[in-house]
């Protein structure tokens, strides 16, 4: 299957942890951003290939993973997966509860139908996704 690993750039250890765990399983990433990070500062023509890498990453992924916290590109993420649900498996992750109930961080879209939401430690969340 392939997949796509989305979160903020202070999460990359972990994206990267994530997607290790898929790789294992057998799975292919269809898109690394953790190698560029964060290109706030780059140029535009690099920024416009990077935004369209991402994009595509997505689209063609059959299973999407987002790790909590995320900024505006999770979120532009995120949007791009539900735009494009049917086919796909969608998985939010966060440590805590508060992203989801309201206490911190709330999204509307946290509670679309076809986001499966996953509270849990990191090291579920891995042992989770190497059984997928």
């Amino acid at each position: 299957m392939k997949f796509y690993v989305a979160s903020g750039v202070l999460n990359a250890d972990k994206v990267n942890q994530a997607a290790a765990a898929l790789s294992a399983a057998g799975h292919v990433r269809t898109y690394d951003w953790t190698t560029h990070g964060d290109v706030s500062k780059a140029d535009p023509a690099f920024k416009q290939h990077v935004a369209a890498s991402e994009s595509r990453g997505v689209l063609e992924a059959e299973l999407i993973v987002l790790l909590l916290p995320g900024r505006f590109g999770t979120h532009a993420e995120l949007g791009m997966a539900l735009a494009t649900a049917t086919g796909k498996r969608i998985l939010l992750w966060s440590e805590t509860s508060a992203p989801f109930d309201g206490t911190e961080g709330f999204c509307v879209f946290y509670h679309h139908p076809a986001v499966e939401r996953v509270v849990c430690a990191f090291d579920e969340l891995l042992e989770l996704l190497t059984q997928i």
